[in-house]
């Protein structure tokens, strides 16, 4: 019955916030209209008018004025608490210009206005807030947690900065972040439905069959670090999938892992954990232990390390990959996963360019301002 009467809600308020246009010398305008909890727009300032256009065009209704705990706290279920989670204050004129210079530039200008599928990926509502922060009254680890960018909102998204942060002015990894975390979503939806596919050619430069190793402890160097131990031990202690000089991920030729973040992928030394890992062996017997999970099919395996590759590409300068892959690196088998790593590099940049007018380099360049 809950259910029922919350989609029933949407419903209603999807109605009550139909926005009507009127032609002012052949200019179509949004009226000012009841969007069931706020007055949109909600002011006559020039960037107002911005609002007012995005709404027209998007079906997106920017807010930034008037939200409170009431709106950020509407959830698909019901809480067990009472207090509210999500607070957040109103953001300067100053600061909305900020925002929404950076949604005109890495979230519309990612999209395009013709595709439905596009519109219908953005919110209802976006609000725009400094200080959005997890007060959660049942743990104190999260008390005062700033959150940048939510998406799991009832009927809207958020973007937030804290109001020092404004004030200092944003960083370049700060503009980073929003802009990927605009951009690439929408990206990573259209290769995984078909819209987009992978360059021709791609699948073929690696072996996406053979099972991989993570990493490779040669016995001296683990000696190195363990002069104590019995000999006996290295086998014991080090698992095969990191024993293996030839499988390593990388000098297969791809890349270590960069995550939906952004952040560079620690764990498993950055090995991808949906190709299949070289089987653990304890007394004999072997065990399966990738984390997985595991894709099923050398094209879906392809495509997962497509996607790392314009991670990679968004996250890293050209001379920051050629600085980590280096090609004149003396180990010969160091030096062949890197070419391919290189090539792929290359091959992604160039075909997402000329394809689908996707520069992937120009996220990584805002790091270098």
């Amino acid at each position: 019955m809950m259910r029922i009467k919350q989609i029933y809600w949407v419903l209603l308020l999807a109605l009550f916030g139909l926005a009507s246009c009127a032609e002012d010398d052949g200019v179509e305008t949004v009226k000012r209209v009841d969007l069931f909890d706020f007055e949109f727009p909600q002011g006559d300032n020039p960037w107002d008018k911005e609002i007012e256009q995005i709404a027209k065009d998007w079906g997106m209704y920017i807010i930034y004025k008037e939200v409170d705990s009431t709106r950020l706290n509407r959830m698909w279920t019901v809480p067990v608490y009472n207090a509210p989670i999500y607070v957040c204050t109103t953001p300067s004129d100053e600061d909305i210009q900020v925002y929404l210079n950076l949604v005109k530039e890495w979230l519309l200008g990612s999209l395009d206005q013709k595709s439905d599928e596009d519109r219908k990926s953005l919110p209802f509502y976006l609000y725009l807030v400094n200080d959005l922060n997890d007060g959660n009254p049942r743990s104190e680890t999260y008390q005062k947690r700033h959150i940048q960018f939510k998406k799991d909102g009832f009927d809207y998204w958020s973007l937030s900065f804290t109001s020092e942060e404004l004030a200092a002015g944003l960083t370049p990894q700060q503009i980073h972040e929003v802009a990927c975390a605009f951009s690439y979503p929408g990206l990573k939806t259209r290769f995984m439905a078909g819209e987009y596919e992978i360059a021709p050619g791609f699948i073929g430069m690696t072996d996406y069959e053979t099972r991989i190793g993570i990493r490779y402890l040669s016995f001296e160097e683990w000696k190195v670090q363990n002069p104590w131990a019995p000999d006996q031990y290295y086998e014991s202690w080090v698992n095969t999938y990191e024993r293996d000089p030839l499988n390593i991920y990388t000098r297969r030729g791809i890349a270590a892992q960069v995550g939906e973040d952004f952040e560079v992928v620690r764990d498993y030394y950055g090995a991808p954990t949906w190709m299949p890992w070289i089987l653990a062996t304890y007394n004999g017997e072997e065990f399966d232990k990738s984390p997985g999970p595991v894709a099923e099919t050398v094209e879906d395996r392809a495509l997962l390390d497509f996607l790392n590759m314009i991670r990679v590409a968004m996250r890293y300068t050209e001379a920051q990959v050629r600085e980590l892959y280096p090609i004149d690196v003396e180990d010969p088998l160091d030096r062949a996963g890197y070419q391919i790593i290189n090539d792929k590099y290359d091959l992604v940049v160039e075909y997402m360019k000329t394809t689908y007018e996707v520069d992937l380099q120009k996220y990584a360049e805002i790091l270098e301002q």
